[in-house]
C-alpha cells in the first residue's frame, strides 16, 4: 500500500490534507501500465501562520518496477530522489504556506505482459477518486467491488468515487482471451513416462517453461515423499487459466482433463493440485484428508526445492489457523468448498485449509514421515473410501506416539 508522509519545515503537522485523481491505462500493444496523478497538497495547518514556516516536499511510495518516473506542475518539472527508506522525495517549486494549495503531477509506466496483467491500484490521501481504463476483449478481476463501470466501444472504463476508503491496495488480475500456444516434455518417472503439456497464452513463454520446470521436478519428489509411485494412468495437461475459469481459486485438479492453474498462482499452488494426483489414490472420502494431505505434501517439496519459501509458507498457515480460531473455528468433518470463491465464503473455505494443514502437519511432526508412509500404503490398498473413524484407525495402527488431537480436529 501506498503510504503518504509530508515533512515541514517547522513542526507541528496539523491540518493538511491531499487531493489526488488517479489514472491507470492498460496498454498492452506496448507492454505497459500507464499511470497519472494528480495530486493537490492543501495547506491548513495554523502553525505555518503568520510566515512561522511552510512545506517545501512531499513523500510518496511508488510501487515497486515503476519505470519513466516524471514529475511536474503546471509550469516546470520538479525535483525528486528515492530516499533509502524506499520512498520518494518530490520537491516543490514552490513554497505552500499556511492556507494555500499547490497541485502537481506524477507519471510512471509498470510492466506487463501482452496478454496478461497484474497490478495494484495503490491509493493513500484524504479525497481519492481512481479510474482504470482497459481495452474490452481483457477479462478483468479486481479485488475491490466498490466501483463503476462504463463500458466504451473499444474499452471498459473502472470507476472508483472520491470519497472512499483505500486501507488496503486493489489487486487487478486482467486476462486477454487469446490463442493459447503448447510446450511439450516428458517426466522419467519411476515406473512410467508421464507425458506433460503446459498450455499457455501468447507472450507467457518464461511462465510456461518455469511451470513446465516445476512440475517435473515435482513429480519425481512426490514419488518419494508419498512412497508409491505416480498413480494415474493418463498424461498431465496444465492450461494457464483466469480467475474466472478456475472459479476463484489458485488452481483446480480435473484429473484427466488436467490442471487449470491461475496465471498467478506460485510454486506452492502447482505442487498442491500435483499432489492431488496421490490424494485421489488414497480413497479419502473426506475434504479435510484431501486438502490437508496435498497442502502438507506440498511444503515437504517445497523444502527441497525453495527451503525459505516451504517455511514461510507453513508459518503463514498456522498462523492464519491460529488467528482465525476463535472468530470461524468448526470440526473439519463439518467442512466443504462451494463451486466457486467469494466474499461471503472465501473466510470459511480459508480457515478449512488452514485447519487441515495444521492436522497434519502436526501428524508429520509426531510421527515421521516413514509412518505416513505407512499410512499411504493403507490407504491406497483400502477398498472402501475413508471415513474419519477409519481414518483414525489406520492413523492409530501405524504409530506408537500419542495422536489423539485428531479427533480434536475432526470432531471439535
Amino acid at each position: 500500500m501506498f503510504l503518504c508522509t509530508i515533512q515541514i519545515t517547522v513542526a507541528g503537522a496539523n491540518d493538511i490534507s491531499t487531493d489526488i485523481s488517479s489514472s491507470y491505462k492498460l496498454i498492452p500493444e506496448d507492454g505497459i501500465v500507464e499511470v497519472s496523478k494528480e495530486i493537490t497538497f492543501h495547506n491548513d495547518n495554523s502553525n505555518t501562520s503568520y510566515w512561522r514556516g511552510y512545506y517545501s516536499n512531499y513523500n510518496y511510495y511508488l510501487p515497486k518496477g515503476a519505470m519513466d518516473i516524471q514529475a511536474y506542475d503546471s509550469k516546470d518539472s520538479m525535483d525528486y530522489y528515492m530516499a533509502p527508506e524506499g520512498y520518494y522525495v518530490f520537491y516543490f517549486n514552490n513554497k505552500v504556506w499556511y492556507e494555500e494549495s499547490y497541485t502537481f503531477y506524477v507519471s510512471y509506466k509498470l510492466e506487463i505482459n501482452k496478454n496478461t496483467a497484474v497490478f495494484s491500484l495503490n491509493e493513500y490521501g484524504d479525497n481519492i477518486e481512481v479510474t482504470l481504463e482497459v481495452p474490452s476483449d481483457f477479462d478483468t478481476y479486481l479485488s475491490r467491488d466498490d466501483y463503476k463501470v462504463e463500458e466504451k466501444m473499444y474499452s471498459s472504463i473502472y470507476k472508483f468515487e472520491k470519497g472512499q476508503k483505500w486501507d488496503t491496495a486493489c489487486v487487478v488480475n486482467s486476462v486477454r482471451a487469446s490463442p493459447r500456444l503448447t510446450l511439450k516434455d516428458t517426466a522419467h518417472l519411476s515406473e512410467k513416462d508421464v507425458d506433460v503439456e503446459v498450455i499457455y497464452w501468447e507472450g507467457e513463454e518464461e511462465w510456461a517453461q518455469d511451470t513446465m520446470q516445476t512440475t517435473i521436478e515435482s513429480l519425481k519428489l512426490l514419488e518419494n515423499k508419498w512412497g508409491f509411485a505416480y498413480p494415474a494412468n493418463y498424461n498431465i495437461t496444465i492450461t494457464q487459466a483466469n480467475i474466472t475459469e478456475t472459479g476463484g481459486y489458485g488452481g483446480y485438479n480435473e484429473g484427466k482433463n488436467g490442471i487449470w492453474l491461475l496465471y498467478t498462482s506460485n510454486h506452492g499452488i502447482l505442487i498442491h493440485e500435483l499432489a492431488h494426483y496421490w490424494t485421489r489414490a488414497c480413497n479419502f472420502d473426506q475434504l479435510w484428508m484431501d486438502e490437508g494431505y496435498a497442502d502438507l505434501y506440498t511444503y515437504m517439496i517445497l523444502a527441497e526445492i525453495e527451503p525459505e519459501e516451504a517455511e514461510s509458507r507453513r508459518d503463514r498457515f498456522l498462523n492464519k489457523y491460529e488467528n482465525l480460531k476463535n472468530e470461524c473455528d468448526y470440526p473439519l468433518s463439518d467442512w466443504s468448498t462451494p463451486e466457486s470463491l467469494d466474499d461471503s465464503t472465501e473466510e470459511r473455505v480459508d480457515f478449512g485449509y488452514k485447519k487441515a494443514f495444521s492436522l497434519t502437519y502436526t501428524l508429520y511432526k509426531t510421527t515421521g514421515i516413514d509412518t505416513l508412509q505407512d499410512m499411504n500404503q493403507q490407504f491406497i490398498s483400502y477398498e472402501n473410501g475413508i471415513d474419519n473413524s477409519e481414518y483414525i484407525q489406520i492413523a492409530s495402527s501405524a504409530s506408537s506416539q500419542d495422536i489423539s488431537f485428531i479427533e480434536s480436529y475432526i470432531y471439535a
